[in-house]
């Protein structure tokens, strides 16, 4: 089902929630919510933590400078995204991740507020991640909605070929 070097989807997983449960500890040891400069530094620091379950991140030291390269930036995070797509799966889709956290000009207010109220136990995903696109857009000036979208569809991609993977093993004689 995964070949050599390849990373099953329950790795991926296990991988955005070791940054999802990093990120929930250390805003609650902060004991109050946080401002945005700290909610930035504690979605980049746990963006650190759940990229260095990944040897191509860990092996060359790239997590440790996520708030000040770019483009690591937006490789490393870009990659978490979609293993935070697929810790979140079960819990709660894709679409009302990004119904909650993509900015006004991808969906209008009362959509994300509504989306809001509807994650129920897929709130704590959606605040790592609307924290992750502040970090984005506000320290490296990326297109934050459009890596959430990009990470959301290789989420999907990558379910559904394990989906496919596993049909297809049920099926041969």
């Amino acid at each position: 089902m995964v070949g050599e070097g390849e990373t099953s989807n329950r790795e991926r997983a296990v991988w955005g929630e070791a940054a999802l449960g990093y990120y929930g500890r250390s805003r609650a040891a902060l004991g109050k919510e946080p401002t945005a400069v700290e909610d930035i530094m504690l979605a980049l620091g746990a963006c650190e933590v759940g990229g260095r379950f990944d040897d191509c991140h860990l092996a060359s030291g790239r997590c440790g400078v996520l708030a000040e390269d770019r483009e690591i930036a937006e490789e490393v995070i870009g990659d978490l995204l979609a293993n935070v797509f697929h810790a979140a799966d079960g819990v709660v889709t894709p679409e009302l991740l990004l119904e909650a956290v993509t900015g006004p000009e991808y969906r209008e207010e009362p959509v994300r507020a509504e989306a809001w109220r509807r994650l129920g136990p897929g709130r704590p995903f959606g605040e790592f991640l609307a924290a992750l696109r502040s970090a984005l857009v506000t320290v490296h000036d990326l297109d934050a909605d459009g890596m959430l979208e990009s990470a959301a569809e290789t989420f999907r991609q990558e379910a559904e070929e394990e989906r496919f993977a596993l049909a297809s093993q049920r099926r041969a004689p």
